[in-house]
């Protein structure tokens, strides 16, 4: 209303500083505001700082629609009414708001950047502490398997296994540590959009169950009954269910664990659903990883589910950990997809999978 009013005096006006100051000033920052509404909610910045900036152009609004009116208040006061007095105030709010938002984006901006930075921080943390530990530890034993090797004739099978396991452990530890990098480094200036692409979560679980079963035989795996369900996400949520359904596999029931990884539609996403017959993750890692940081009272050993957290996160997605007496569930939920057929909608059962081994068959 007060911008259709403004246009209308354009044409009623005749004198020019009256033009500028009662029209054009206020058409023109009105126009700014609502022109930035359409980047600033496509910008990477989450829905609080959203409303932050639109709480600072309202506040802007205000406070010079407030001075304006005291100022008409005063005019009436002292004598005649300035002239069109609604024309005061709207400018002045009109102007009041384009200085808020201004002022709102450089707040949002500064704060945005501030959590990143915490962010990095805090995984930088955990990336130092955990590789100091494993490599320390991992490095101690090899130094006395070997110096055993070279003293001992006899015995030296067993060292010779142990030290290769730890090889092994520190070469996983050094993948883990080379893919966190790659998640640290990949937020860019626009977020998450500067990184992303697109694949069919049936292929990405198809895949993990396919190299698992090769150096896993005595595991059991049922695979979702889904046809395709395309999402976008980190490009590195490949290697995160490859981490989710190995760390199934691993953790799972004596010596031939079941696997069972299922897809299903939940309210306006996508989740994937690994379930294992395991003994489930400690509680006090999983609160760990869901608070985001570690303390010298609670920490945890490895970097994997560390690497699950980082890229859902930068996936715009969700991680749940459901532990029950059968078992563990993680959960990942997307929250944009593209495409999706033959995936269940319902809210409870975890959705049609099929036997790896029977589908072969």
């Amino acid at each position: 209303m007060p911008l259709g009013y403004h246009l209308a005096l354009l044409s009623v006006m005749t004198d020019p500083v009256a033009i500028v100051s009662g029209a054009v000033v206020p058409i023109v920052c009105s126009s700014l505001v609502v022109a930035a509404t359409v980047p600033v909610a496509r910008s990477p910045l989450s829905p609080a700082y959203t409303l932050r900036v639109t709480g600072w152009s309202a506040l802007g609004a205000l406070t010079l629609g407030a001075v304006a009116l005291l100022f008409v208040t005063y005019e009436t006061s002292q004598g005649p009414p300035p002239e069109r007095p609604f024309v005061v105030v709207t400018g002045a709010a009109s102007i009041g708001s384009l200085f808020g938002l201004t002022f709102g984006l450089t707040d949002a901006q500064q704060r945005h950047t501030q959590d990143q930075l915490e962010r990095v921080n805090a995984q930088l943390t955990v990336l130092n502490r955990v590789l100091r530990h494993n490599i320390r530890n991992a490095m101690t034993v090899i130094s006395g398997r070997v110096e055993l090797l070279t003293e001992r004739a006899d015995g030296g099978e067993e060292s010779a296994a142990v030290v290769e396991e730890n090889v092994d452990r520190l070469l996983s530890v050094s993948e883990h540590a080379r893919r966190i990098g790659a998640v640290i480094g990949s937020e860019g200036p626009h977020g998450s959009d500067d990184m992303e692409t697109v694949l069919d979560l049936v292929e990405v679980v198809d895949g993990a169950i396919e190299r698992l079963g090769t150096e896993h035989p005595d595991a059991e795996f049922d695979a979702p009954a889904a046809a395709t369900c395309r999402v976008r996400s980190h490009p590195l949520t490949e290697a995160v269910v490859s981490e989710v359904m190995e760390n199934a596999v691993v953790h799972g029931g004596g010596d031939a664990p079941r696997v069972s990884a299922s897809i299903r539609r939940i309210g306006d996403g996508v989740a994937l659903r690994v379930a294992d017959d395991g003994p489930g993750i400690p509680a006090e890692t999983v609160e760990t990883i869901q608070r985001g940081y570690e303390t010298s009272m609670r920490h945890t050993d490895g970097l994997g589910l560390w690497l699950v957290q980082w890229v859902v996160d930068r996936s715009d997605a969700h991680l749940d950990f459901e532990s029950s007496g059968e078992g563990q569930v993680v959960q990942i939920r997307f929250e944009r997809f593209e495409e999706t057929a033959g995936v269940p909608t319902s809210a409870t059962a975890s959705g049609p999978s099929v036997n790896r081994d029977a589908a072969a068959d």
